[in-house]
């Protein structure tokens, strides 16, 4: 909870500056995936840790239906400024990635970018995006994760714990094989930036997998 409190505080703190300071990663890696991204959404869907509602823009007619949630309240009110500057229906909350405040099966698609790397229990979001996902549903993951190039791995080891302490991001994180070794089956993956940038679509957890232990 410690480590929550202190990544809600840190959000809060960047909230007004966070886009300027996604920078030339955001124009040479993100965005290009977050038109993907936002294809990739439909029916009644959840985007967890929607921040400051970069994603929102790319969002089509067919979400039948949108919600955000997000730890910070800070980004949570960038979000509603930028829904409404969209004309984007939008409903949000302030929750936890690892505690949704949802019924099992809620949404048709469950979708996160940029956020299991500084959440602090990756595997326990992970489920819960699963739980709140419909068996026939889809979860959609846009994250930064270690690289599958030597050197830029090395790199990004190397400079994690500094990136850590000051965002509270990992920079290394293996997500996309963590979410494998829980049981999720993916479906599709692209990478950019030498497999630092992964964009991934999969089938929430079989109940029998979903019971194990984080």
């Amino acid at each position: 909870m410690a480590e929550t409190d202190r990544i809600r505080r840190l959000y809060d703190e960047r909230a007004e500056s966070y886009d300027r300071s996604l920078g030339l990663m955001e124009r040479v890696a993100l965005g290009p995936f977050r038109r993907e991204f936002g294809a990739l959404l439909e029916g009644e869907t959840l985007e967890v840790a929607v921040g400051s509602g970069l994603n929102l823009p790319y969002y089509t007619p067919r979400v039948t239906h949108a919600t955000g949630v997000d730890l910070s309240g800070e980004m949570l009110r960038k979000a509603r400024e930028r829904a409404d500057a969209l004309g984007l229906p939008l409903d949000l909350r302030q929750a936890d990635a690892e505690a949704l405040p949802f019924a099992d099966a809620s949404f048709d698609t469950v979708a996160i970018s940029l956020a299991l790397c500084t959440i602090p229990n990756p595997a326990k979001a992970l489920r819960e995006l699963s739980r709140v996902c419909r068996p026939t549903g889809r979860i959609v993951l846009l994250e930064h994760v270690r690289a599958t190039a030597g050197p830029l791995a090395l790199l990004q080891r190397a400079l994690s714990p500094l990136n850590e302490r000051a965002i509270g991001c990992h920079l290394a994180r293996e997500t996309i094989e963590l979410a494998r070794s829980l049981g999720f089956e993916i479906d599709a993956e692209r990478s950019r930036l030498l497999g630092a940038v992964r964009l991934v679509t999969m089938r929430p957890l079989a109940p029998q997998r979903a019971t194990l232990g984080a």
